[in-house]
């Protein structure tokens, strides 16, 4: 088996290794670095030997391979290489790395919501080896107890519903989390779902929806703001208008709420205002803009993701490298030619692949959700 190809995941802790070994059809296997490794394929064992592998994901003709936050790529690419073998020019792609620092601003903080028949319980933060648990207010808890009492399996019921990352101190982002969710939840929400939980019903769709306008933002109180937001029904083009306000508002959560809600409206009218959250002064906001117009994959965004090469932030510029590898053309270039300067190695690494992509002439094939969109088409 030797690897063809290495392509980036939306994070940066995880790559993709495809190889030109192929599983039978319908057969897949996980591995933990904690896991008893005694029955895995020889070649399992010996990636997991390589300090800074912690999980492996091997399905078709591809191994995804997630590293420990505190061990560079640049230490563990090489080894990779060297343990399963490589196309000569995959070797050259990953054969320039110098030494990079870490940086807690670019670590991903991963966001998970206990809940219980749509009533949050707990928040849950994990960066790297840290994991952290904060509680949300008193009476939010007794709601979710007496939900919980309707339940006659109350654990296997429970279930932690993934958010996106946040970047920065995971204490204050967990302080932001908690102030958003009682937010968003208001005594008369809850008491709503309370109701349904005791009828056995936990769509929580049931709950109307209220109509918001741009007036109504301008409450003294983000919270108030937020929780109009965050209870609103799905955006569409007529929200523009709401959502442009909201981009302006003082408070990063409305703004970065208000952003994702763009990137949901699956229209090209859309992207001037996703350009406008890209020049947020909060990464949050830049990294949730980026992300959206991933999803979206307009090919006329690439201009202003050129520009995100230079912004402050590198997990910001890494995205932009990463959306120009799915959707980027020539005149994508001269930024990732200069990109490879970058001090960053993740940064330099997504660049490099872009740059092979696109003067190789391979088709942009858009992001990993796009390629499995089509897929389940083909299928």
């Amino acid at each position: 088996m030797r690897i063809v190809s290495m392509e980036p995941t939306p994070s940066p802790y995880s790559l993709k290794v495809n190889v030109d070994e192929v599983l039978e059809d319908g057969k897949s296997a996980e591995y933990k670095a904690t896991d008893d490794l005694s029955n895995a394929p020889t070649y399992i064992q010996k990636l997991f030997e390589i300090e800074g592998i912690k999980g492996l994901f091997r399905v078709v003709d591809f191994i995804t391979i997630e590293r420990d936050h505190r061990t560079d790529w640049e230490e563990i690419i090489p080894k990779i290489i060297d343990t399963i073998g490589a196309e000569r020019e995959v070797e050259d792609l990953f054969s320039q790395a110098v030494h990079t620092h870490q940086d807690d601003a670019y670590e991903g903080v991963r966001v998970l919501v206990q809940m219980i028949r749509n009533i949050p319980t707990q928040v849950k933060l994990q960066s790297g080896d840290i994991e952290k648990r904060f509680a949300l207010p008193e009476r939010m808890m007794e709601i979710a107890m007496k939900a919980a009492t309707f339940s006659e399996d109350y654990l296997g019921e429970r279930e932690w519903v993934e958010q996106s990352p946040r970047y920065g101190d995971i204490d204050e982002i967990g302080e932001r989390i908690v102030e958003e969710l009682s937010a968003t939840y208001s005594d008369e929400r809850l008491e709503q779902l309370l109701e349904l939980a005791e009828k056995n019903r936990t769509e929580e769709k049931e709950i109307p929806r209220k109509k918001v306008t741009p007036d109504m933002l301008d409450l003294p109180n983000w919270r108030d703001r937020f929780a109009l937001l965050a209870q609103m029904p799905e955006p569409t083009e007529a929200d523009y208008e709401l959502l442009d306000k909201a981009l302006g508002d003082e408070n990063s959560s409305v703004r970065r709420l208000a952003t994702a809600y763009l990137g949901m409206i699956e229209s090209k009218d859309t992207l001037p205002y996703l350009y406008k959250a890209l020049k947020d002064r909060s990464v949050n906001v830049r990294r949730t803009a980026g992300d959206c117009l991933s999803d979206l994959g307009y090919k006329e965004a690439i201009p202003e993701m050129i520009k995100t090469l230079k912004d402050r932030s590198r997990i910001v510029r890494w995205r932009g490298a990463m959306f120009l590898y799915e959707n980027g053309d020539e005149s994508a270039i001269p930024a990732l030619q200069e990109a490879l300067e970058d001090p960053e190695f993740e940064v330099r690494m997504q660049a490099k692949m872009a740059l092979a992509r696109i003067e190789s002439g391979e088709e942009a094939r858009g992001s990993i959700w796009h390629q499995m969109e089509r897929a389940v088409k083909e299928d």
